[in-house]
């Protein structure tokens, strides 16, 4: 390690209350302490990296293989077992059963999003709280502070916990791809006006100028998922949630560069009495025709705490939205059109709350069973919701699993409502009067649907690969933007050396961002050092700057120099025989 390198560990370790140094020392000491001891073996350290199966996402897929290779140059037994996209997302946000993973997770807009990811309270909850298993007293502190505060002592202290966070590497953050879709210009125009995994990408469409007003608007995708169910409580890998935000309205929506009001019709929040009251939009209905009153926002955000509602021993939190629902502290009814919260929050992160799905009451309710005790999942968890009853833009119609699912434009939402209500002025009515999405295999498969007029535009995760095959076509072209799926290496820091902060950093180090981005990535990607993506939140020094500052490959280009590598592991604590095997 260079003295620059040297002397930014040490700093970090500062940062981290320490916990770098200590895991370091306690794993460099581990296999001297056996040899005393009298064992006269030692184990090889052995690795199984988990990643989704090439047809379902290339790029993870071969990040994880070339890391793979890398840890056995080093001297680690590495397994690579690969797994269906459905199994790969339990064992990841429900068993917790890896060693480490290569795949995508969406990052929140707002740095608060990284308190349920990493605060040590989370460590036994689903979903995307705190899968790593990561536990830093200093860094619950930090995350909970920067949660209450606003202006520029709430970006230090963000800093600070970004600093931590580089510094004891729970996850390894490689980059945030461009979400690319192929897409026919004939029916529709305006792809561009919101990003291509935007809860309010479709709603910005309106028909091209040749087209009738009442179309159907024709998607393909190769997610099979989206077919099979439709609970708006079940985590996605990527940020990209089509369907549910369609079904599914909140009472906020992040549009125009902030959190505005969608079913609210406005709110106030009283900081020195930590309240939040909210009025609702007037005559707004559920898909069934029942009306949305408060008492549907308060069961929502008691129901997302525990989807037991109290009737089990324990409680049992929605693995989305999780981290969102406990910052409520109550909510209470005030009238029909009007809920009150008592909120933990800053006006910086309040506003943030009322970004998750409203549930009807009627209909969820009755779905309070315990199914799983031990992963902790109730039939609200465990439902496909396959006769999905929301309150968006649109409803659903149809479905054929495996197949295709069909909805129909709800003509009492109000953005369809011709009623002059700011949110209609905005965004207009719905350009398409049904929307089709119909699933294919595979990415190839996606653009000759559209090639063969079947289609309109494919699902915004169209493989980079692809791209020439697009841009080639007469009548086709391609739809791009920056996204907020960020592809990474999870560490399960519950196992062994996992739980060596010193060992993950070792780790990092085998990695090229900047080689990934254009080889894999072919350029539609920006390296990432950090889980957030602007700049104004990172410190100066852990900023891209031709490498990342902080875990810089252990190479030069895309080689990698095996003896620096191996250098990293063993100031890690671990020790190397004579045949160059990597053991405890």
């Amino acid at each position: 390690m260079d003295e620059d390198n040297r002397a930014r560990l040490t700093r970090r370790q500062v940062a981290a209350g320490g916990a770098v140094a200590a895991s370091g020392l306690l794993g460099g000491c581990l296999g001297s302490m056996r040899q005393f001891l009298g064992f006269s073996s030692l184990d090889q350290i052995s690795l199984r990296v988990m990643a989704p199966p090439a047809d379902w996402d290339r790029r993870a897929n071969e990040i994880a293989g070339q890391l793979v290779e890398r840890l056995k140059k080093v001297g680690i037994d590495t397994r690579f077992p690969l797994v269906p996209p459905r199994q790969f997302r339990r064992q990841v946000l429900y068993d917790r059963d890896f060693d480490l993973y290569v795949g995508t997770m969406p990052i929140g807009r707002d740095p608060d999003y990284l308190r349920p990811l990493l605060t040590s309270t989370y460590t036994d909850a689903l979903g995307w709280q705190n899968p790593f298993g990561f536990a830093d007293i200093s860094l619950d502190e930090s995350l909970a502070q920067q949660h209450r505060q606003t202006g520029e002592e709430r970006t230090d202290t963000i800093r600070r916990v970004l600093d931590t966070v580089a510094g004891e590497q729970p996850f390894v953050p490689i980059a945030t791809d461009q979400a690319i879709a192929a897409i026919s210009t004939d029916a529709f125009e305006g792809w561009e006006r919101a990003p291509l995994r935007d809860p309010t990408w479709l709603l910005e469409l309106e028909p091209a100028s040749d087209s009738a007003t009442d179309e159907t608007l024709r998607i393909t995708t190769k997610d099979g998922s989206i077919t099979q169910q439709l609970n708006p409580l079940v985590p996605w890998i990527n940020e990209f949630d089509l369907v549910t935000s369609l079904l599914y309205d909140p009472l906020a929506r992040y549009y125009d560069d902030a959190v505005r009001p969608w079913l609210a019709e406005d709110w106030e929040l009283v900081t020195d009495d930590d309240e939040l009251t909210v009025t609702l939009r007037s005559d707004l209905y559920w898909h069934d025709g029942e009306p949305i009153t408060a008492e549907d926002v308060e069961f929502t955000y008691d129901f997302l705490e525990d989807t037991a509602l109290g009737n089990a021993d324990a409680e049992y939190p929605a693995p989305r939205f999780q981290g969102q629902a406990q910052a409520v502290d109550t909510v209470t009814v005030e009238t029909d059109r009007t809920v009150r919260f008592r909120v933990d929050s800053s006006a910086a992160t309040a506003p943030a709350l009322l970004t998750v799905p409203l549930l009807p009451k009627h209909v969820w309710r009755s779905r309070t069973r315990v199914s799983n005790a031990r992963r902790g999942i109730t039939r609200a968890i465990g439902h496909d919701n396959t006769g999905a009853v929301g309150s968006g833009p649109m409803t659903l119609a149809n479905r054929t699993e495996g197949e295709s699912v069909r909805f129909s434009r709800f003509e009492e939402h109000p953005l369809n409502r011709d009623d002059g209500s700011p949110l209609a002025d905005r965004f207009g009515q719905l350009a398409f009067s049904e929307l089709v999405v119909s699933l294919t295999p595979s990415d190839l498969t996606m653009v000759a649907y559209l090639r063969e007029n079947a289609a309109d535009v494919t699902a915004p995760s169209l493989d980079n690969k692809i791209v020439s095959g697009v841009v080639s076509r007469d009548g086709l072209s391609l739809a791009t933007s920056e996204s907020r799926t960020l592809y990474h290496v999870g560490f399960n820091t519950r196992r062994r050396p996992l739980r060596n902060p010193s060992f993950r950093r070792a780790v990092a180090h085998l990695i090229n961002k900047g080689a990934i981005v254009e080889s894999i990535f072919d350029g539609y990607a920006e390296p990432r050092t950090t889980p957030v993506l602007e700049d104004s939140w990172i410190p100066e020094d852990l900023r891209w700057n031709n490498g990342d500052p902080e875990v810089p490959f252990a190479g030069v280009e895309d080689e990698l120099f095996t003896e620096n590598a191996r250098k990293h592991f063993s100031n890690a604590g671990y020790h190397y025989t004579d045949d160059d095997i990597l053991v405890y």
